[in-house]
Parts: C-alpha cells; structure tokens; sequence
C-alpha cells in the first residue's frame, strides 16, 4: 500500500491511497470518522486508475483540529470493533 499526501492544510487533508482493495477498509474509515464530532467531512473516490487507488480527504470542523489525530481514533475505533467481533466469532464457533 503506498500513501500519498496530496494536500495538507489547516483542518484538512487529502491524500492518495494506491495498490489496495479501493473500496472496503475506506468506505468503513468514512464512516467512522463521520461519527467524530469533530470531523465536518469525510468521504473518498476513485482516481482516474479506478481499480487500484482512491483519493480520500477529511475537513474538520475546526481549522485548529487535526485530521491525522481523527484518522488515528477512527483507526484505533475500528481495530477494537474488528478484535470484539473476532472474539465474538470464536467463542461462538469453539
């Protein structure tokens, strides 16, 4: 997976995702972020390869936010989410 930061402004982010799944893993972070009360918006598209890149971008409410920390508890949010679901899973089929 290769990450480009395509702009970076106060409150704001953009960047480019290349050689993954285009679609999965960022329609999930899209929506998780969209649940921080900081985050004005969240959302993603397929650049021009379609298939193999996407470009993503998160504004903050707030100029004084950081994207890069709402991108990081969104992550650290879904990684509990997929363990409790994991454990979830094996305790069902043990």
């Amino acid at each position: 997976m290769q990450i480009n930061i395509l702009k970076q402004e106060a409150g704001y982010l953009k960047f480019n995702i290349k050689q993954t799944d285009p679609h999965t893993l960022f329609n999930l972070l899209r929506d998780e972020l969209l649940h921080d009360d900081e985050v004005d918006f969240s959302g993603y598209w397929r650049d021009e390869s379609f298939y193999e890149s996407v470009v993503f971008q998160v504004k903050m409410k707030k100029k004084t936010s950081d994207p890069v920390a709402a991108i990081n508890r969104s992550l650290g949010s879904l990684s509990e989410k997929t363990q409790e679901f994991i454990g979830l899973c094996k305790a069902k089929i043990e």
